[in-house]
């Protein structure tokens, strides 16, 4: 009886720790959730401006993949609070999209929160919006 409930134990522990993370592809899928804006910018511009842009707000960027256009970041908040930026291409005149879709581990992103405001208000002083 014992050995069932330190087992059982186990797989509830284990099951919660795992329940908190999240991988890329968890991440990709929160793809149309987040806040979108267009920009008159090539993608590789846009892409090439979001790493000094995000550790300008205090973001960190734990993983990317530009083939498939998205970042993951992370805030400074004790809370786990992740998200994932979208970029891609727009059409054949060299326009993107940038979509910020938060993620936080407890359902609530409490250092991430203005983060796709200010995102898209350090991208337009860049490259116009439209």
């Amino acid at each position: 009886m014992r050995r069932r409930l330190f087992l059982g134990g186990i797989a509830v522990l284990a099951g919660l720790t795992f329940a908190g993370c999240s991988t890329m592809s968890d991440s990709r899928a929160d793809r149309g959730t987040g806040v979108a804006a267009s920009y008159a910018a090539p993608f590789e511009e846009v892409w090439a401006a979001l790493p000094g842009l995000l550790k300008e707000l205090g973001i960190r960027v734990t993983g990317q993949n530009a083939n498939e256009g998205y970042m993951l970041v992370e805030g400074g908040g004790t809370m786990g609070d992740s998200a994932t930026i979208y970029v891609e291409r727009i059409g054949t005149k060299g326009n993107s999209r940038v979509e910020v879709a938060l993620k936080g581990t407890l359902g609530i992103n409490l250092s991430l929160g203005d983060m796709p405001k200010d995102v898209h208000n350090r991208l337009a002083m860049r490259f116009k919006r439209f």
